[in-house]
């Protein structure tokens, strides 16, 4: 070997010598960023927060056993009492009057629905059913239903709910992919009278594309509707975003935007208490940016203010629906990280793990209501 040859070598061995140097002097300091976020999120947020942000800000694509024990498995009596009571309640109510609800002057309704629903329909569709691509909770019926099955028996179940008539003015509040506009037009084969409001630009496209059904991008919080304009209105897992200060006055427009004999159906999952629990407190920041869950109680006293009765009640259980995603997302590693990077898709495990946990804790609860017009 020549003098300049050897030379050469030794150079390229000290380059790679550095570059790998600073390969782990970079992960060392990410590592001391996360964990140095972790403790001072778990001071100021709590340590269900502060988890949640550690594991989904990972640079590697997570285990999903581990990830699913993580979050959804007890981890020693006094690690869960830290886990459910810090911050204590009273801080927790200061948090979110005084952080949480003041975030909305940056973060409106739109914003916070793009940050989540226009990720990727391409995403979506790697976890959800095929047969609808419903993005809500389904109806395990049978131990051995599949996610298609337990779709398409929720769809059942609120075709009964709606009843549609071929003829009747319907709307739907936030249609996602269009799956029950799908399985009403499937009913009734009325297309013409059949309508949605969204602030999801990828899903209007898709709807579009897709269907052609009359779905508008509209605020259907803020939208001004006409007296008697609907003869059925139902949402499906939209009321969620909607803030316990704009619940009354959206029940009351909705009211009287219904026809003579008209109902409202609404499919819609929320706190038992006032006081939001911890484990939710990632899904407010990181899942659904702008949104604020409301109790059972709000909700009811919107109905009664807009004098609105309760028909038809009925609880179901969310967290068959939120393990079959998880499962269908793990098993699409690959191509959701090619999609949406490992960020998104560490945080959807993250996230449908410990939306699990949250049913399974009883602290949020999955609904379907019909409501009609009270007496005058």
């Amino acid at each position: 070997m020549s003098t300049s040859t050897a030379r050469q070598t030794t150079l390229q061995r000290l380059e790679v010598q550095q570059s790998d140097t600073h390969n782990d002097v970079m992960r060392m300091l990410l590592a001391l960023r996360r964990f140095c976020f972790r403790a001072i999120a778990t001071i100021f947020f709590g340590p269900c927060y502060s988890r949640f942000v550690y594991w989904m800000t990972s640079a590697k694509p997570l285990a999903a056993e581990e990830t699913w024990d993580r979050f959804t498995r007890p981890k020693g009596r006094i690690r869960e009492w830290f886990m459910n009571h810090y911050p204590p309640p009273i801080l927790t109510q200061l948090f979110v009057e005084l952080y949480y609800r003041r975030s909305f002057k940056f973060k409106d309704h739109e914003i916070g629905v793009s940050q989540h629903y226009d990720l990727s329909n391409r995403f979506y569709d790697l976890f959800l059913d095929k047969g609808y691509m419903f993005y809500s909770c389904g109806d395990f019926l049978r131990d051995s239903d599949t996610l298609e099955d337990a779709q398409q028996n929720k769809a059942n179940y609120l075709l009964n709910l709606v009843d549609p008539r071929p003829g009747e003015r319907i709307l739907d509040l936030g249609p996602g992919w269009g799956a029950m506009l799908k399985a009403i037009y499937e009913k009734t084969g009325d297309k013409e009278n059949l309508y949605g409001y969204t602030l999801s630009r990828e899903q209007k496209r898709y709807t579009d594309q897709k269907y052609g059904f009359r779905v508008e991008y509209r605020d259907f919080i803020n939208t001004e509707y006409a007296p008697k304009s609907f003869d059925k209105i139902f949402s499906i897992e939209t009321m969620e975003h909607v803030r316990s200060s704009e619940l009354p006055i959206l029940a009351m427009k909705l009211a009287r935007a219904l026809r003579p004999n008209g109902k409202v159906i609404h499919q819609l999952f929320c706190q038992l208490g006032d006081v939001p629990p911890p484990h939710l407190r990632a899904a407010g920041l990181e899942i659904f940016p702008g949104s604020e869950l409301s109790s059972l109680k709000k909700h009811l006293d919107s109905f009664e203010k807009a004098n609105l009765k309760i028909t038809d009640h009925s609880v179901h259980d969310y967290r068959p629906t939120l393990k079959a995603w998880f499962d269908g997302l793990a098993a699409n590693k690959e191509p959701a990280i090619r999609l949406v990077g490992i960020r998104n898709y560490n945080k959807y495990l993250c996230y449908f793990a410990e939306a699990w946990r949250l049913f399974n804790d009883r602290d949020l609860i999955l609904m379907r209501f019909v409501l009609e017009p009270g007496a005058a």
